[in-house]
């Protein structure tokens, strides 16, 4: 009896090891393949969207049709993935990525900074989700599309009097991966080569007379973009962004908005892109009566997360 139990015991632990390794085998086939079924999803996203992307400025309705039931695809094509490998491990957010490259020795500073960014994420996610997306305004420049999500007045991050948010979606922006060699390892970041240059508001006054203008340094306050870095979820090609301006003189009824961007191609050239834009000004986005003027534009940055 003892001799075997002696033979039975090593008998078992190698059944039990075989089983472990093909579990674990199992399991890694299984998230390569959902990596790779994710990876034709965004592909397929990315065709289609540049399709829908052509659809004339004008016609913004047939816009947010076409960005809703592409964004409802793709979400539900997301979860049948899911569902196909439910064994796949949960992906990292920024921070929780952030966090494990520096095993665990995130400064607060860095922490509060990735957790905003993160936030910001999310709520850009969301509004993809569960088919809030839904633009005032739309603009077309050298293949992109840029869309204005919201313009509200309220209290910038940094204080100060009250100014004018402006949140906006950049479509079809190119990015491409950049492989450093740091020591013992090699660090690959998401690089977008669309820089913001300037932003112009061209006021008009109820006769459609030039009243004044508005300009300064085009870089948003904060801008999201590399947003999959914060969310693996996002659909590819998108950069978020919000502006903060002075609120608009009470005598302005029209703006004319310019925004002027650079987008550096493969070759290393640069090509500029100007959206622009003609928009009635609502007593909203005014100074209060009595209110000076200072006709000046917000141009703090936040860090790049």
């Amino acid at each position: 009896m003892k001799k075997l139990f002696l033979v039975a015991v090593p008998i078992g632990l190698a059944v039990l090891a075989i089983a472990f390794l093909f579990t674990g085998s199992r399991e890694k086939a299984d998230a390569y393949e959902a990596r790779l079924e994710r990876a034709r999803l965004k592909r397929d996203f990315s065709e289609r969207a540049g399709a829908a992307r052509a659809i004339p400025a004008d016609r913004l309705p047939e816009w947010r049709d076409e960005i809703a039931a592409l964004s409802r695809w793709y979400f539900d094509e997301l979860q049948a993935i899911r569902n196909r490998h439910p064994s796949e491990p949960a992906r990292p957010t920024g921070v929780e990525a952030a966090a494990g490259d520096r095993k665990g020795k995130l400064e607060e500073k860095d922490r509060s900074q990735l957790q905003d960014f993160q936030k910001y994420a999310d709520g850009r996610l969301a509004l993809l989700r569960e088919g809030r997306y839904a633009p005032v305004q739309s603009m077309l420049a050298e293949g992109l599309r840029l869309d204005l999500l919201a313009v509200e007045p309220g209290t910038p991050p940094e204080g100060g009097a009250p100014g004018l948010r402006i949140d906006f979606a950049l479509w079809g922006s190119p990015r491409f991966l950049e492989r450093e060699r740091g020591g013992e390892r090699t660090v690959v970041r998401s690089v977008v080569p669309v820089a913001f240059r300037r932003i112009v508001f061209h006021l008009l006054d109820a006769a459609g007379k030039p009243y004044g203008e508005m300009s300064g340094g085009g870089e948003p306050y904060q801008k999201l973009a590399d947003p999959e870095r914060f969310q693996d979820d996002f659909p590819p090609g998108a950069i978020f962004g919000t502006w903060w301006v002075e609120l608009l003189p009470r005598e302005a009824a029209t703006v004319q908005l310019e925004i002027q961007t650079d987008v550096r191609g493969a070759s290393g050239a640069v090509r500029p892109a100007t959206f622009q834009a003609q928009i009635p000004i609502p007593d909203a986005w005014k100074l209060p009566p009595g209110a000076v003027f200072q006709a000046e534009v917000r141009e703090a940055a936040a860090p790049a997360p």
